[in-house]
């Protein structure tokens, strides 16, 4: 009997692929005035391979056009959210949803994409225009939580350089969210001293100084990756210099990790003075002037 409920599953999963692929030969259910191309399926799969897409993962889909991209996600475990401003296009979702098999997994909103509450997702996929992904960048660095993955099809988001990129067909690049650490932070070191620590921050990267009495001294190979932090700072002791490497986890106002120094490694939180941090994106142009700019915020084709 078990053995016969397993076949049962397996055909049924066989099945359920066949169905899927048929709807990707087939096409999207819209009609025929709609005017969109939608995303290769081989791109889709490649842009969920890069975002690392698995079980207990919520893709969303800003712009999902007939959903092919949350559908292919449902299927490999995720849940998923299209948010797309086209009513045929969202019937259409639905309707391709049901022939794949994963409706119970992904839901469809008719809804303006800078309106969108995206603040529960773990991977955020695009396909627009250079100028939306721009204007939509300081809201993916507010909103989302850092380590929130986010993959653009065909185009990038300007200064804000990739953390991974493909070429191999159509260019898919990929960021990962980091915390902002900017602002002034305060500690009391494990040699008894006070130290003030400046930091500025361009998306991944971070520059500033460590000051301790009358000595400053600069930061050097700043990274953040997700809410992980590593900041390189040299010092002099007895007329050599020397590495000093703070790592640690961002948690609002506090950094709490490790500082490595040549005397050995040892326990080190860091907290930000209340006013300091600032915003990760100065670009002036910000979502508050979006309705100005009409023309910029029609959708590509999908």
């Amino acid at each position: 009997m078990n053995k016969q409920r397993s076949q049962l599953k397996a055909l049924g999963g066989w099945l359920l692929m066949a169905v899927f692929a048929l709807w990707l030969l087939a096409g999207p259910c819209v009609a025929a005035d709609v005017p969109y191309v939608p995303t290769p399926q081989e791109t889709v799969i490649e842009m969920l391979t890069m975002a690392g897409v698995g079980e207990g993962d919520v893709v969303y889909d800003l712009g999902s056009g007939d959903g092919r991209i949350v559908i292919t996600a449902a299927t490999m475990g995720a849940s998923g959210v299209g948010i797309e401003i086209d009513p045929e296009l969202i019937r259409a979702s639905k309707v391709n949803a049901k022939a794949a098999g994963v409706a119970d997994r992904v839901v469809f909103i008719e809804q303006d994409l800078f309106d969108a509450r995206i603040g529960d997702a773990t991977v955020v996929t695009l396909y627009l225009l250079p100028e939306i992904n721009l204007r939509l960048r300081p809201r993916l660095l507010e909103v989302l939580q850092p380590g929130t993955r986010v993959v653009s099809h065909a185009f990038s988001m300007g200064e804000w350089q990739p953390d991974l990129q493909s070429e191999k067909g159509r260019p898919i690049y990929f960021w990962i969210i980091p915390a902002n650490v900017t602002g002034t932070w305060r500690w009391s070191g494990a040699d008894g001293r006070s130290y003030v620590m400046e930091i500025n921050q361009n998306f991944q990267t971070v520059s500033g100084a460590i000051s301790t009495g009358q000595t400053t001294i600069a930061l050097f190979n700043g990274k953040v990756a997700g809410d992980q932090v590593t900041i390189t700072a040299k010092r002099r002791l007895d007329g050599i210099s020397q590495a000093v490497t703070y790592r640690g986890r961002v948690v609002g106002g506090v950094i709490a990790g490790r500082e490595e120094r040549s005397e050995g490694s040892f326990p080190w939180e860091a907290r930000r003075d209340e006013g300091t941090q600032r915003t990760l994106d100065g670009d002036s142009l910000t979502l508050k002037n979006r309705k100005n700019k009409s023309d910029a915020e029609k959708q590509p084709p999908r």
